[in-house]
């Protein structure tokens, strides 16, 4: 009988070592198997090394992009690339003078040195005259006593008066003549856009209208100051600037002309957050310029239990020259390309590199995107091999509490 129950025992105690034994290879089996896959942990998107390896090497990547780390000389280069805009409305074509258009009504009058001159009034001594309004013809020209047919389309009115007066020389003594614009029924802008209040044609009273002028007849910008972009096409030539420019800079603010085109856009400019930052979602630039260093903090800033603060990168389509000139050959666009596609490296553990991320300008469409450290990486192995090992350690634990 003692015999039979020892015996039972002992093989209770063998099968319990056995399953200890199970249970240890399998531990230490899902153990290896999880750090085997440790480069296949769930991420948010590559490693900082790797968007730092595969610019070197082309074929690593869908899409070979060159590589620019953000030190005090990149940001010289970009800063300059930026330093003018590349039309502004005080720059191009936005000349103040108004000129005369078919259908204008003017007003000529004339001087002379003495007295019995041409234009004198018989029995008085007035030696000049004011001649009776006209408007321009559809020929574009006016008359003038003595003078004869004066173009005056597309001329100032200073010019047309400069053209009476060599018309008159040699007839009239010493001529002197001022030209002013009395009616200008066909003198209008034209206004739209999906940013204005009233799209249509305002009338211009000839007092020397201005683009903020003419912006507030049309009922406003329906959106705020830095996403309106004003573009003014007049003729053939073109120029454009932030209604927020245009509200610092007076010079921006220039006066308009008839059969002047303005043109108020939503540009709606945002950025996109990826990675470890705060959150990943596209952000509308809440100023007419935003830094780095902005976008950062309006992204969320960086997760610290997951970001390499060593690993911030910033994803856009640069111009060809300025890529170039950041990165060397390796930024060469393709044949036919417009721009080309670079990654912008910072590494925020260096605390001097703040500094560099205020004067970095985002531009739309820029990605900015934050590495996974790699404690982070590993952080989440040891979570999937905890989770992999809790039915053994429970099946151990119970196997403790037998004995």
């Amino acid at each position: 009988m003692r015999a039979t129950e020892a015996g039972r025992v002992e093989r209770a105690s063998a099968a319990q070592g056995g399953m200890r034994r199970g249970a240890r290879t399998l531990a230490a089996t899902l153990l290896a198997a999880a750090l085997a896959g440790c480069a296949y942990a769930p991420a948010s998107g590559p490693s900082g090394d790797t968007v730092r390896q595969a610019a070197a090497d082309p074929g690593a990547t869908v899409l070979p992009y060159a590589y620019a780390i953000l030190n005090p000389a990149a940001i010289e280069v970009l800063e300059r690339s930026r330093a003018e805009p590349p039309a502004d409305l005080a720059g191009r074509g936005a000349a103040d003078a108004q000129v005369l258009r078919v259908g204008d009504v003017v007003g000529i009058t004339i001087w002379e040195a003495v007295e019995g001159g041409l234009f004198s009034t018989q029995n008085s001594e007035s030696r000049g005259a004011a001649l009776p309004n006209q408007r321009i013809g559809p020929d574009g020209r006016i008359s003038v006593p003595y003078a004869g047919r004066i173009s005056a389309t597309g001329r100032t009115p200073d010019a047309v008066a400069s053209a009476i007066v060599s018309a008159l020389e040699g007839k009239a003594i010493e001529p002197q003549v001022i030209v002013t614009i009395q009616q200008s029924p066909v003198s209008s802008v034209t206004v739209l856009g999906d940013a204005i209040g009233n799209a249509g044609r305002v009338q211009l009273n000839g007092v020397g209208e201005r683009v903020l002028d003419v912006l507030a007849a049309s009922g406003g910008s329906r959106t705020p100051a830095h996403r309106t972009l004003i573009r003014l096409t007049r003729g053939d030539v073109q120029a454009e600037a932030h209604l927020a420019r245009i509200l610092r800079e007076p010079a921006q603010n220039v006066r308009v002309r008839s059969g002047d085109v303005i043109a108020a856009l939503d540009i709606g400019q945002s950025f996109t957050s990826l990675g470890a930052n705060g959150r990943a979602r596209r952000i509308n630039f809440s100023t007419e310029v935003v830094t780095l260093d902005q976008a950062i903090a309006e992204a969320g800033g960086l997760d610290d239990r997951r970001a390499d603060p060593r690993s911030v990168f910033v994803f856009r389509y640069e111009n060809p020259e300025v890529a170039m000139a950041l990165a060397g050959p390796a930024a060469t666009p393709e044949a036919g390309a417009a721009t080309t596609p670079i990654v912008y490296g910072l590494d925020l553990s260096d605390p001097g590199s703040f500094f560099l991320a205020r004067r970095f300008a985002m531009e739309d469409g820029d990605i900015i995107y934050t590495a996974n450290s790699e404690l982070a990486q590993a952080g989440k192995v040891l979570s999937v091999v905890d989770d992999a090992l809790s039915p053994t350690t429970q099946t151990l634990r119970l196997l403790n509490t037998l004995d």
